[in-house]
């Protein structure tokens, strides 16, 4: 155990000891960074924008040594992080999280307050804890929605639906200044939709311009080429390349607008977060190809931030660049040490730095996934056919039947997830094929395509509930 591990696993401990004292059940989530701690509440109700609503207890995660994240119930998952070094007791930090949700309310019911004066029908969703009003244009079933004072969420359904976006983060837009007219804000929603609609039919323009015309007579693309793996033997053809996802963390990133502008180019979904907290909450809920870091990172650095990813449920590896505006030879040995991916020296060249990030994307040793064993009922809808997923991880699964599969190499699929009472969509690309030997059953490896971010987040909440019962 290096002295790091052993020094996070001490803090740890003495979390888990407060939080004892306080009478409070807790658990350690994978990797001993985060507790899990459940907050029995008193029975003075929440007062949401739609009325007082009782809540039993409160979900919420440590984040560093004093702060917490309120996970469960929904409605509490939009307040920000919440400071707790002086709570002495479960009392004081159940006061902590009432106060903020106070603070919020308010924000959100002057909020209303002001564009109801401006004219805009505001309703609110999710008992009140978001803020939701239809756009000139939209159908009322598909609201804007408004959950801080300076951010609105355009709908996904709706102009923006099958639209292919980067992620998420292209649906928030920045209204902060905008709320004094109705016909500015108006405005700007609607040409935010433009612009992303437009965005999306050039991307999808560019995707069907590169795609070969006669994929069996095509040469090796480019990127698998660059991956070391021995030849294929079933005959299967290599998949089309899939649009990978980024995760940019760091102001200074964030803010660069020309290399976030050229991952957009060369075929990136971008998501972003400011700080090491932040892109954890990120990670709780997508799993990106590839993360693109800045070294500093406030009171954390890139190299404690690179492992703390591998200790998130389900994660074995995935390759992180750091970025250092000087070369550092200890922060590059460290950087070595948690297995980065690369530690480079600001500032780069968009085209060629991103370029250069193909290759990495493209190595399967790079990311890796854990797969936990289950039996979900699945279907190939192209298909029609039932089948088994009896491995499960954030990047894919193997599905057993006992029908044929055809030679594609892209197919849609669908699975139950029953703890979470519902279905997740997905496309899917077949990496191998495989027979069960004994059974006469076949199977498939499939990494995941295209999912939605709802369905993300609802798989990656089964692999964590699967990593704490393992």
């Amino acid at each position: 155990m290096t002295a790091s591990e052993s020094l996070q696993g001490r803090d740890q401990q003495r979390q888990q000891a407060r939080f004892e004292r306080m009478g409070l059940a807790c658990r350690a989530m994978p990797g001993g960074r985060t507790l899990l701690v459940s907050l029995p509440l008193g029975a003075e109700p929440f007062e949401f924008l739609s009325g007082s609503i009782a809540l039993e207890r409160i979900l919420f995660a440590t984040v560093g040594a004093d702060r917490i994240k309120c996970l469960r119930p929904r409605p509490v998952f939009g307040l920000p992080l919440l400071d707790i070094r002086r709570c002495a007791d479960a009392a004081a930090v159940e006061a902590v999280i009432r106060q903020a949700w106070r603070d919020r309310t308010r924000e959100l019911r002057d909020t209303a307050r002001t564009l109801e004066r401006l004219g805009i029908e505001v309703g609110s969703i999710e008992g009140g804890s978001l803020l939701a009003f239809p756009l000139a244009g939209l159908s009322p079933d598909h609201p804007v929605l408004l959950q801080r004072l300076d951010e609105a969420i355009l709908p996904s359904a709706g102009p923006l639906s099958g639209l292919v976006l980067t992620g998420p983060d292209e649906r928030i837009v920045d209204v902060s200044g905008k709320l004094e007219s109705a016909a500015e804000l108006e405005l700007l929603l609607g040409s935010r939709i433009d612009e992303l609609a437009q965005c999306a039919a050039r991307r999808e323009t560019a995707a069907r311009n590169l795609r070969p015309a006669a994929p069996a007579a095509s040469p090796e693309p480019l990127l698998s080429r660059l991956v070391t793996e021995p030849p294929r033997t079933d005959g299967i053809a290599p998949p089309m390349a899939r649009q990978s996802k980024v995760l940019l963390v760091g102001t200074g990133i964030i803010e660069n607008a020309v290399l976030r502008e050229e991952l957009v180019r060369q075929g990136y979904r971008v998501a972003t977060a400011r700080s090491e907290p932040e892109a954890l909450m990120r990670l709780a809920g997508m799993t990106p190809d590839l993360v693109i870091s800045q070294y500093a990172l406030g009171r954390s650095d890139g190299a404690t931030f690179a492992q703390a990813i591998r200790g998130l449920p389900g994660i074995v590896r995935i390759p992180i660049v750091l970025l250092d505006t000087q070369h550092h030879p200890n922060r590059q040995d460290a950087a070595r040490a948690v297995g980065a991916a690369g530690y480079v020296i600001e500032p780069v060249e968009p085209v060629r730095f991103v370029s250069k990030l193909a290759k990495v994307v493209a190595s399967p040793g790079d990311r890796r996934f854990v797969r936990y064993a289950g039996r979900l009922a699945a279907r190939i809808a192209d298909q029609g056919q039932s089948c088994l997923a009896t491995e499960i991880g954030r990047g894919g699964f193997f599905l057993a039947t006992s029908e044929p599969i055809d030679e594609r190499t892209e197919m849609r699929c669908q699975v139950s997830l029953p703890e979470l009472r519902r279905k997740l969509d997905f496309v899917g690309e077949v990496l191998y094929r495989t027979e069960l030997q004994g059974m006469d059953r076949q199977g498939i490896g499939i990494r995941i395509r295209e999912i939605s971010p709802e369905d993300e987040a609802a798989l990656i909440e089964w692999v964590t509930l699967r990593a704490r019962t393992s």
